[in-house]
């Protein structure tokens, strides 16, 4: 179940990243011309991160922080499916980030049912790129999906980068 949970979440950021790559050109400019000033900052609190040893291949919904790529991985998810947030998630990525701004991400967290829990499952391939298994559990049923998650320190925070 768990599993399942995982790859819908999965699919949903596929699809928000697709959605950008298959758009218009306009709409692909659009999504990697963020200004980093514009850019709004996701204080996390300094509650102590766990252990990478100790989440090696568990499946997690935690609240995740930024003092590592699966820590950040875990963070974004968070932002997405429990806080409900585009601004949020937005934040938690880098500036030229494959990833969609916040007003083009809301719409797809507003389409999430509310209630929906998920899990992601991170493995390091190498120091900031991670395959993802995301599960999704909805009302409707399990979704599940893989991806490979590219992350970037900045300034000694975490932040995601790619998501392919």
């Amino acid at each position: 179940m768990a599993a399942a949970v995982v790859g819908v979440a999965a699919a949903v950021i596929a699809g928000v990243i697709w959605g950008v790559a298959s758009g218009d050109s306009q709409n692909a400019a659009a999504a990697t011309q963020v200004e980093s000033a514009d850019t709004p900052i996701l204080e996390l609190s300094d509650a102590p991160a766990a252990p990478v040893s100790d989440l090696d291949d568990e499946c997690r919904a935690d609240r995740g922080d930024q003092r590592s790529g699966a820590g950040v991985i875990a963070a974004w998810n968070y932002a997405y499916y429990v806080r409900r947030d585009a601004i949020a998630a937005r934040a938690l990525a880098t500036p030229n980030s494959s990833v969609v701004p916040a007003e083009q991400l809301q719409p797809f967290i507003d389409d999430i049912p509310v209630g929906t829990n998920y899990c992601v499952r991170t493995k390091p391939l190498s120091e900031d790129v991670y395959l993802v298994d995301l599960s999704e559990l909805r009302p409707d049923g399990v979704h599940r999906i893989t991806q490979t998650v590219t992350t970037a320190q900045i300034d000694g925070k975490w932040f995601v980068d790619v998501f392919s």
